[in-house]
Order: C-alpha cells, then sequence, then structure tokens
C-alpha cells in the first residue's frame, strides 16, 4: 500500500493542489512521504519521514511549479530521482514485484548499483534503460512480475501507468485546465475535480499542459483488480474502478446480514473501516447501528503499520470502547477482516468483557484469510494467519466471542458488482494466477 498523486495545469501553480491531493492519500502510507515538481527548466523533489500535513505544511517554499507528483508510503521515501539518457526524471510506485531479487540480480550483473533494496530503484532502473518514457515503461512492464502503478515526471511532462492486470486503483481527474491522476478519488472532491474515468490496465498516459493522451495499451486477458481496496485498504469516499466505496461496503453488511442473522440489541463496528459493513447490516437487519468503539482521531491504521510489534501497538491504543453503550447488551461486531486474530482476541474482545457486554457476534466482511497477499506491501506469511490453520469453530473459541461468522466470495461478487474471474481473490484462495 502507497497511494501517489500526480498534476498537471496549463496556466495555475500546482502547489496546493498537489500538496492536498497527496494529503488526501495519507491512509494509504504514513512512515515516509515527498512531493516533486517542475518549473522552468528543473525538477525539484523533497521527502520527509512522517505525514504529509505534519511535514509540509511549513515546507512548501520553492516548490511552485505547473506539474508535480506527490507520494505517501509505508517502507520507502519516494518519489526517487534518477538522471539519464531521457534526462533528469522523478518517479512514484505503488504496488510489489514478486520478481525483484531476480531483477536486481540481472541489473547487478549489467553494472547497474543500488543504493536500496526497494521496488522503486528496481522499477525506474529499468525504465530508463528505454528510448523514450513510454517505451521505457512498457520494457519494464514485460520485465516485472507483479502488481504496479507509477507516475513519473520529467521536464514538463507527466506519465502514467496500471499494470496489465489492473490490481492497483489509479483514476483521472479534470477542472478547469488542470489534470490529476491519483491512486483513488476521494483526492478529488474537496479540490474541485471531476472524474473523467479510470486509468484502463494496462494503459500508458501522457499528460502535459492541463491535458491527457493514451499513449499505450499493454493488453492482458486476465483482469485482477484488489478485491481488499472495496473491503478495507481504499477510503470510503472514493470510487474504485466504477464502484463507490461506501456502497461496497454497505452491500456486503447487507449480505452478511441476510446470510448470518442473529438477534442482538445493536450493531457495531471496528471503526473506521467496519463502519460501511456495520450500516450495511444494520440496515438489512432492522437493528439500530450505534458506537460500541470510538477510533481515536489522532491514532492511525494499525494494519498498514510496517511490523507487528507496530500493528499490536497501534490496534491496542487506536479504539476506544463506549462503556455506556455495551454494558448488558448484546452486540454484532462488523470488521473488514482477520488476521492473526490476536488483536481481537487481547484488544476488542477484553475491552468488551470489561465493560459488560451480554454476548458477541463477530461479522467479517471478508473470507478467512489463508494465504499472505504477494502484491501488496502489507504482507503477512501463512504461518501468521489464523485461518491457514484454524476452522471458524475453532478461531471463534480462539478469539473468546458466541458467535463468528465471514462473508463469501460471493458475497463479495455481488457487493462490489464485478465477476469473480476479474476479482484477485489470491488471499482467500490460496490460489496466485498472476
Amino acid at each position: 500500500m502507497c497511494g501517489f498523486f500526480a498534476v498537471s495545469s496549463a496556466k495555475d501553480n500546482i502547489i496546493d493542489d498537489l500538496f492536498l491531493g497527496t494529503f488526501y492519500l495519507q491512509h494509504r502510507g504514513q512512515q515516509y512521504c515527498g512531493l516533486s515538481t517542475f518549473s522552468g527548466d528543473s525538477i525539484k523533489i523533497r521527502t520527509h519521514r512522517g505525514l504529509v500535513r505534519e511535514t509540509f505544511t511549513n515546507d512548501l517554499g520553492g516548490m511552485n511549479g505547473q506539474a508535480g507528483i506527490g507520494h505517501t508510503a509505508l517502507k520507502a521515501r519516494q518519489p526517487i530521482k534518477l538522471d539519464s539518457k531521457m534526462g533528469e526524471f522523478t518517479i512514484c510506485f505503488e504496488g510489489n514485484i514478486v520478481n525483484l531479487a531476480e531483477l536486481t540480480d540481472e541489473l547487478k550483473k549489467q553494472g547497474h548499483s543500488f543504493y536500496t533494496d526497494t521496488d522503486i530503484e528496481v522499477v525506474a532502473k529499468l525504465v530508463a534503460q528505454g528510448d523514450d518514457f513510454v517505451a521505457g515503461i512498457e520494457f519494464m512492464a514485460g520485465k516485472i512480475r507483479g502488481a504496479y502503478s507509477l507516475v513519473i515526471l520529467s521536464k514538463g511532462k507527466i506519465y502514467a501507468a496500471r499494470d496489465k492486470h489492473g490490481f492497483r486503483p489509479m483514476v483521472i481527474g479534470k477542472k478547469d485546465g488542470s489534470v490529476a491522476i491519483t491512486s483513488e478519488s476521494c483526492s478529488f472532491v474537496n479540490l474541485g475535480y471531476s472524474i473523467v474515468r479510470d486509468v484502463k490496465p494496462g494503459e500508458i498516459i501522457e499528460v502535459k499542459d492541463g491535458e491527457f493522451e493514451t499513449k499505450k495499451i499493454i493488453h492482458s486477458d486476465l483482469i485482477q483488480y484488489c478485491t481488499f481496496e472495496w473491503v478495507y485498504t481504499a477510503n470510503v469516499a472514493s470510487t474504485i474502478d466504477g464502484m463507490s466505496v461506501d456502497m461496497a461496503r454497505r452491500n456486503i453488511g447487507g449480505c452478511l446480514a441476510r446470510r448470518y442473522p442473529v438477534k442482538v440489541d445493536i450493531i457495531g463496528a471496528v471503526p473506521n473501516s467496519g463502519i460501511g459493513h456495520a450500516i450495511g447490516y444494520a440496515q438489512e437487519s432492522k437493528i439500530p447501528f450505534d458506537n460500541v468503539f470510538i477510533k481515536y482521531d489522532y491514532a492511525s491504521r494499525s494494519y498498514t503499520q510496517p511490523t507487528q510489534a507496530e500493528r499490536d501497538r497501534e490496534a491496542k491504543v487506536k479504539l476506544i470502547p463506549i462503556p455506556a453503550k455495551i454494558a448488558g447488551r448484546s452486540v454484532v461486531i462488523c470488521d473488514d477482516s482477520i488476521v492473526r486474530g490476536t488483536q481481537m482476541k487481547n484488544d476488542l474482545v477484553v475491552k468488551l468483557r470489561k465493560n459488560g457486554v451480554k454476548a458477541i457476534h463477530v461479522r467479517v466482511a471478508c473470507p478467512p484469510l489463508k494465504a499472505p497477499c504477494m502484491y501488496g506491501v502489507a504482507t503477512r506469511s501463512k504461518k501468521e494467519l489464523a485461518a491457514n490453520e484454524k476452522t471458524i469453530e475453532q478461531i471463534r473459541e480462539y478469539i473468546g466471542v458466541d458467535g463468528l461468522a465471514y462473508a463469501t466470495l460471493e458475497d463479495l461478487e455481488k457487493s462490489i458488482g464485478k465477476p469473480l474471474d476479474q476479482l484477485c481473490l489470491s488471499c482467500w484462495t490460496d490460489v496466485y494466477r498472476v
């Protein structure tokens, strides 16, 4: 998980849109952030460790320009800057390169040296081997195995590309005189951009002076949209490949209510990603939704932290129970997923029991996670996944709840509105099609 925002204008300074557009992707990465702009004849780049608003609010001086790219990341500073036969460029990347070690060894044998062991450096070096940026992106796409979306800033131009399977979301927006391309449409709304369309799988786009043009489409018969974007990853205000994240989550909650009805007093959620699922469950079941937990506003997402210790710590501090809503009542708690089950067992259930809950029924918005994701940063090994070795009944006993049920693949297909053969299901099926 990472997020990027790219913007080009025919007439206006883009730094405010670039700064805020990148800020609206903070949920996709909280460890590093960076901005790069072009003005006159020079490319400027600035990166920080930390959050966008905290680090850039008073550090935008000298970054004016008519084109720029920004990035939020979990584990690597981006953008990075390279000089090549095509001239200087900066590049942002989102995804995961499965054959990274193989490509790194190949490039070293060709005489390349590396400053980091990150995907972005390999991607950039592969792109730089092209005669132009379109050819370079096509060359890179033919070498890597995995998922990617990327944006490149050269002198006055931006290039954007989405992998041919469409794993990572990518959307185009436009307002008077400006074009933006970003990981999620939640970046557009408050900045005045309207969605034009999603970038097509395999599409390479050139953006210049507030206009965009398709330069090439790398074809594939296999489309694999990341299902987890709708279940958890994306901001609820986004529309991913034509489907509202908020509506998809409410649809999943409705499916859970129909498939697994239970008589309780209230429907609650593990915020924030569980809220949409819980509202859908409440609407379908006619049982009221209420705040069982509140996420503390200044806490981060726990799933996206870089280490398990940091994930556990963030999960423990971010959720505050509401005792008045819990005592003596039976509840359904909707969550986006259960990974290891330890956070549910050692934190959420403990807090609910301590505050006098009568019964806890958990409803999970996706099937049991049985395999690690090969196409994103937030991966787990099989042995860490509760569902890899335990049955649903054993997981229920382990986390200590009165009832436990999961959405099915058919529920996801119906809720998202895309056929299963176009959805990446690897983390539930342990079948990797790419």
